[in-house]
């Protein structure tokens, strides 16, 4: 594990081995517990969190606490990877439900999820990006003013999003990435459901807030901010 000199030299953490740690305690959100477990693991990992801060000061570093923090009191969890997806090229995470999606329903199911018809995982841990052809997403790229009046909403994948043709997108670099059949598959189902998500909630916003006629053209494309 990570940083486990951190939890201290008597911590059970240390004679957790790496096998058991891939498979009971490297995990993520979101989670299941009952509250005196749950209350256990936040106490101790709120402790570790800023010992483990300065030994990794960058973004993970409360990840790792937390993993650390449920070593310690010897708490393992059960590994549920069909819950979550993410990283497209990413194992672990609940993409085979995606990959079973047909070609032709891939975009409307990311934008209308038919749960009898397609099951789909829980969560879009939108920290990565998504592209199909010229429509890109990445949310560090979203403009500040988006839930204005007069702001335009994103660019949403061409219904022949899954065809071969569009097998590739533009990256934040302007760099062309070309995807292979599954990863195709995967960014295209990604990028359907966060525009659209994102404009549903502009569209809901407009509808609220403005007076008058507001824009509702579908313009912003991200590559080119």
């Amino acid at each position: 594990m990570k940083f486990i000199k951190e939890a201290g030299p008597n911590s059970p953490a240390l004679k957790v081995d790496e096998r058991t740690a891939d498979l009971h305690y490297q995990v993520g959100p979101p989670y299941i517990a009952t509250v005196r477990d749950m209350h256990k693991i936040a106490v101790r990992w709120s402790n570790l969190v800023p010992s483990v801060h300065r030994a990794f000061p960058q973004l993970l570093s409360e990840m790792y606490a937390y993993c650390l923090a449920a070593a310690d009191l010897q708490l393992p969890h059960e590994v549920v990877d069909s819950m979550m997806i993410s990283a497209a090229d990413a194992y672990g995470e609940g993409w085979d439900f995606i990959d079973a999606i047909p070609d032709d329903d891939v975009c409307t199911t990311a934008v209308a999820p038919a749960y009898k018809k397609y099951p789909l995982p829980t969560v879009l841990h939108y920290c990565q990006t998504y592209g199909v052809s010229n429509v890109l997403f990445s949310k560090y790229k979203i403009p500040e003013n988006i839930f204005t009046c007069e702001k335009p909403l994103l660019v949403e994948p061409a219904d022949d999003a899954m065809s071969g043709e569009n097998s590739f997108f533009i990256n934040e670099i302007r760099k062309r990435v070309d995807l292979k059949p599954k990863y195709h598959k995967r960014h295209t189902f990604a990028t359907c459901a966060m525009t659209s998500a994102v404009n549903e909630a502009a569209l809901f916003y407009k509808m609220h807030h403005c007076k008058a006629p507001a824009n509702k053209e579908r313009t912003i494309t991200l590559v080119k901010l």
